[in-house]
């Protein structure tokens, strides 16, 4: 129990963002650092009142810290993708904070006995070129059956085919990560991410999972391009503005937004990608754009309705309304509040 109790402390301390010393600043010096350090070095557990203090100052319920650890997660494997600028000890919490999420969807899918196979896998093919990743982009749409025209729910079609789709509040210099270590394909996405960068992202994780690549390949280039082809298929854009095009307006390419919820930035690299404008003619737009902030930011705005990821906590009320969990774990499992759960229930 204390080893337990230890790790909980310490993880829930990390994903706050928390030194030792300012924990004990939050609680005010109710509890010291010895005492803190001692906790989390498994010398000694707190008393109740000590519990509902730490407890109260992490947002963390009781249970949460004597719950068994059910998966063995390493942080550095993660294939984790973020900005130069986010600092360590945040990337180290945002990798706390999905192993923590990890760690609740398998818990559910276990009570629920309700878990997708996931079963796609390109591995006998190394990608090299942009070629290759449109091309397995274009299979991929072609292996699900989704047609030529936009992916409304794209969380939804990945979850479906046994992909667990994760979505943290964090940081936005932080985009997404996937994790395929432990035998579970799982993605992860910023949820204060626009609606276009979720979508690409959601693929170029993807990518990430599914794929491999040459050695020479510049892989986080390929995961673009797969991403931007399962989004948008080449022969639809072609279809749509024209094989070669000396121009493009802005109110074309916003319409291709938001009917296929791509950005679009995205619209106009793939343009010249597939030879649709030159890159004269894609630096010129790009120069049009930076020179007119007023254009710049009504180009750039989202267009495209968000969707979010609503397996996990479907298969915590199916628990609840089956009676396989209780009102407080399922307050638990969902970082909620037991009247807030009890509300969602009867939807008032």
């Amino acid at each position: 129990m204390e080893s337990t109790f230890a790790q909980r402390l310490i993880n829930a301390r990390t994903i706050r963002g928390y030194s030792q010393r300012a924990l004990c600043s939050l609680l005010d010096g109710k509890i010291s650092p010895n005492a803190i350090a001692k906790y989390e070095t498994g010398k000694m557990l707190p008393s109740s009142q000590n519990l509902i203090a730490l407890a109260e100052a992490l947002d963390f319920d009781v249970d949460y810290f004597f719950r068994p650890f059910t998966l063995n997660i390493d942080l550095n494997s993660f294939e984790f993708r973020k900005r130069s600028s986010l600092p360590a000890k945040k990337e180290k919490a945002i990798k706390e904070s999905i192993a923590l999420s990890i760690e609740k969807y398998v818990e559910i899918e276990s009570i629920t006995h309700d878990s997708a196979q996931f079963n796609l896998s390109y591995d006998n093919v190394p990608l090299q070129t942009e070629n290759d990743a449109r091309s397995m982009g274009a299979r991929f749409r072609q292996d699900l059956n989704l047609g030529i025209d936009c992916i409304s729910t794209p969380i939804e079609v990945l979850e479906s085919n046994g992909i667990k789709v994760i979505e943290i509040e964090t940081d936005t210099k932080f985009d997404g990560s996937c994790v395929k270590n432990l035998g579970l394909p799982v993605i992860v996405l910023n949820k204060n991410l626009i609606s276009e960068r979720r979508r690409l992202t959601l693929f170029h994780e993807l990518a990430h999972l599914i794929l491999t690549f040459d050695e020479s390949a510049d892989v986080e280039r390929l995961c673009n391009v797969f991403a931007n082809e399962v989004l948008l298929p080449s022969a639809v854009l072609k279809s749509l503005l024209g094989e070669h095009r000396k121009n493009l307006s802005w109110k074309e390419l916003k319409l291709i937004q938001n009917g296929f919820g791509i950005s679009v930035d995205a619209i106009l690299v793939k343009a010249k990608q597939i030879g649709i404008i030159s890159e004269s003619t894609h630096r010129a737009l790009c120069i049009e754009m930076n020179r007119n902030s007023e254009l710049k930011r009504r180009v750039q705005e989202s267009a495209y309705p968000k969707e979010l990821s609503s397996r996990f906590e479907r298969l915590v009320y199916k628990a609840l309304a089956d009676s396989m969990i209780s009102v407080s774990k399922a307050a638990s499992l969902l970082d909620s509040s037991i009247d807030k759960v009890n509300a969602q229930t009867t939807l008032s």
